[in-house]
């Protein structure tokens, strides 16, 4: 590596093979005859299976990349307050994606007065314009453009929101809300959690082991009723499963990111490897350890299962530092750097061209579907590649959309 601090090709290219398993998994679920380690194993079974390592391995990615992105703020010079600022406007930007997205399935045309597709539709639009990463220009009239785009997406989400309805279970109607937080907002919660604690921890390891301990403590404590005198807070974010089990995997992938920042400069390649190796050994064989605690459940999110996804996501790791950033043998992922760089709009882009789909299926009275996904009733191996075409449609736009930098950053 050139410097500690330099963007790791590695990283972006496992962010970007992680998004490739999610959108293919979630275009099979539902299918069947699909193979068990395809599919998420039931709350009560005591296993996890491909399909559940997928979002460990986003929580894991969020925990790798705080160190590298606090660490060039503060070497720039950037004021505290100013990041702290930063962390609050990139939760509060994916607690909203997360409440909107968990809450589709809620939403009522009636009550709303606007077909769902349109809703939606018009919502990701005003989601990829509002945080979309404008190109630096020094043209008045393009940097008005610019604005004026913002500030016509955030109108224009602020009364898509004001208009939502959507039914409860008694029949009743209501505004969108939480029940729980969703995949995005999980995300938000830790990485609000995870940034507060490196920047406490000033980034020291021993620290951050010390607090990742904490952390499965705390989840072990809730199983058990600790802290049940915290029911209010609880209905609103689960402390133990976020900030307990799930900010572990932050946790565990902070630790690895302090390997290339600054603190970490003095360690050469070989030592990396190895240190890598025996903490996600490590790690896997806390989580079989711990197993008989609450079994292994992606549902629950239980100890044994955070622990042994985040061990298995630091293995993966591993192997691709290894290839890319010490052999240096990158070309195999050239196609995955770009998505692993772009990594919302890949994962709002299947939702997109769902709503394009519908769309056209209402204008034209035909069911497109069917045209695009021949074989998705069918399932099993036909279904399997049917959703592996659509998945690589959706690699291939996001792609080519990151080549033409329209890139999404909260």
């Amino acid at each position: 590596m050139k410097s500690p601090t330099e963007r790791l090709a590695s990283l972006d290219a496992f962010r970007g093979f992680d998004i490739l398993v999610m959108i293919f998994v979630n275009y099979i679920a539902g299918m069947s005859g699909i193979p068990f380690f395809l599919r998420h194993a039931a709350a009560d079974m005591d296993t996890f299976t491909l399909t559940d390592v997928v979002f460990p391995g986003f929580l894991f990615i969020v925990g790798v990349a705080i160190p590298l992105s606090l660490e060039k703020r503060l070497a720039l010079g950037e004021p505290l307050g100013k990041i702290l600022r930063r962390i609050v406007l990139r939760t509060a930007g994916l607690l909203f994606l997360g409440v909107l997205f968990v809450n589709e399935n809620r939403y009522s045309e009636g009550a709303t007065g606007m077909s769902r597709d349109l809703w939606y539709f018009l919502a990701l639009l005003a989601t990829v314009l509002l945080w979309m990463t404008y190109p630096r220009t020094d043209s008045r009239s393009k940097g008005r453009l610019y604005l004026w785009l913002r500030i016509g997406a955030a109108v224009l989400l602020f009364g898509l929101v004001i208009i939502w309805r959507g039914q409860n279970p008694d029949g009743t109607f209501s505004w969108l809300r939480h029940s729980w937080w969703g995949i995005l907002g999980m995300i938000g919660w830790t990485y609000l959690a995870g940034s507060l604690f490196y920047l406490l921890a000033k980034g020291g390891r021993a620290t951050l082991m010390g607090g990742l301990g904490f952390q499965v403590a705390l989840y072990i404590g809730a199983r058990h009723g600790v802290l049940d005198f915290l029911n209010p807070v609880n209905d609103f974010v689960q402390i133990g499963n976020i900030f307990g089990s799930h900010l572990a995997i932050v946790t565990a992938g902070m630790l690895v990111g302090t390997l290339f920042t600054p603190a970490g400069s003095g360690m050469k390649p070989k030592a990396r490897i190895a240190w890598m190796a025996v903490f996600g050994s490590g790690l896997l064989a806390t989580g079989f350890l711990l197993r008989p605690l609450h079994g292994f459940s992606k549902i629950h999110g239980t100890e044994s299962y955070c622990l042994a996804t985040s061990g298995l996501c630091l293995l993966l790791l591993l192997i691709f530092y290894w290839l890319m950033d010490v052999l240096k043998f990158r070309s195999w992922a050239a196609f995955l750097r770009p998505i692993g760089a772009n990594p919302l709009l890949a994962y709002i882009l299947p939702d997109i061209v769902r709503t394009l789909i519908d769309f056209g299926s209402n204008l034209f009275r035909l069911d497109l579907w069917k045209t695009v996904w021949p074989y998705w009733e069918r399932g099993g191996g036909p279904g399997m590649l049917s959703a592996a075409g659509m998945t690589g449609v959706i690699l291939l736009l996001t792609w080519a959309l990151t080549r033409k930098k329209i890139i999404l950053k909260i």
